[in-house]
């Protein structure tokens, strides 16, 4: 992590300063410390670079360490690995060829991984839905360009939208989520791509964050809010870090799709996955939200694996629908 971000960490769980032991540093880097609260005596490390200010009264699930357990299974049976890695890749199906490319990308084959994902994104997804989520990305770099701040993008994931900030803006970027297991892979594909000069990467839970009071400029995220179980207190504590602006491409079910509302309801995504619901839970959290670039794509249930048999990309949607993609442009009200 870069050493401008001291300046605003602070302690995730009750706010305090924190004290640094730095073990290895860069000009510009923080590769190895630990940070100790002054308050409270929580612990947070910094190892190869990545911080991690984690919590332990959250829980979470981890779908990244799900797939790094997939190398190892693959390890332990060499037939699958053979079926899934030793066949062309335009046999496979949409969901065998995404975990082929995240087996790629661990092993370091980027080209590879992008070629496996470029194939499962197309099958996936219609012609009409990849338009429509390529245009809330260039609607968010639109918005995100009039700002020269550093970017923070929360629930970062495989770095989808980071790709596209690095590409298109000119941005310090710092890359987070909750999974110290991505990030580790993320900073191995940035540095391969010659990437990582303008990235920080931090590991923490979004309704705990460590970032001091209106110390962010610009948060962006791309279907991070979807994906928050539980949210909680999530977007009061996201207004009390940011003075600025929070940017979230973001998609939404019909309130009457009773089929996938109850997995919905299961999964604890019910106030993020409603339009009208999200925009109350922003408007309580003294939140003013534009909505912007709207558009409707009727959205086939996700499929499963073959090869991986009944494995999945993602939960939702279980049944065909149609979902409401935009972004929404909040500000402090």
């Amino acid at each position: 992590m870069q050493k401008y971000l001291v300046e605003i960490l602070e302690c995730p769980k009750c706010h305090g300063k924190l004290d640094w032991n730095i073990t290895e540093q860069s000009p510009d880097r923080i590769e190895s410390a630990e940070a100790c609260c002054q308050d409270c005596s929580s612990t947070y490390p910094v190892r190869d670079g990545i911080g991690v200010f984690l919590t332990t009264d959250l829980k979470r699930n981890d779908y990244w360490e799900q797939a790094d357990r997939l190398e190892q299974y693959l390890r332990q049976n060499p037939g699958l690995e053979e079926r899934l890695m030793d066949v062309p890749l335009d046999t496979l199906g949409p969901v065998d060829q995404h975990y082929r490319g995240d087996i790629h990308k661990s092993r370091g084959d980027i080209e590879a991984a992008n070629a496996a994902y470029f194939l499962s994104r197309k099958a996936m997804f219609s012609a009409e839905a990849n338009r429509c989520m390529d245009g809330q990305m260039d609607c968010l770099i639109n918005e995100a360009s009039q700002s020269d701040s550093p970017i923070f993008d929360l629930a970062s994931g495989d770095c989808g939208l980071v790709r596209r900030m690095l590409k298109d803006l000119p941005n310090m970027i710092v890359v987070t989520d909750f999974s110290p297991t991505v990030l580790v892979r993320n900073r191995k594909w940035l540095m391969e791509q010659g990437l990582y000069d303008r990235v920080s990467l931090l590991a923490f839970d979004a309704r705990q964050t460590p970032f001091a009071t209106n110390s962010i400029s610009l948060l962006t995220t791309h279907a991070g809010l979807n994906n928050i179980q539980n949210p909680g207190n999530l977007l009061e504590e996201l207004d009390r870090i940011v003075e600025g602006r929070f940017l979230a491409i973001s998609s939404f079910y019909p309130e009457d799709d009773q089929e996938n509302g109850a997995v919905i309801k299961e999964a604890g995504l019910g106030e993020t996955s409603y339009l009208n619901r999200l925009l109350k839970l922003f408007n309580s959290a003294k939140w003013t939200v534009e909505v912007k670039n709207t558009c409707s794509v009727k959205t086939s249930a996700a499929p499963t694996g073959v090869v991986l048999e009944g494995a999945k990309v993602d939960l939702l949607p279980s049944y065909d629908t149609c979902l409401d993609w935009c972004v929404l442009s909040a500000a402090n009200a």
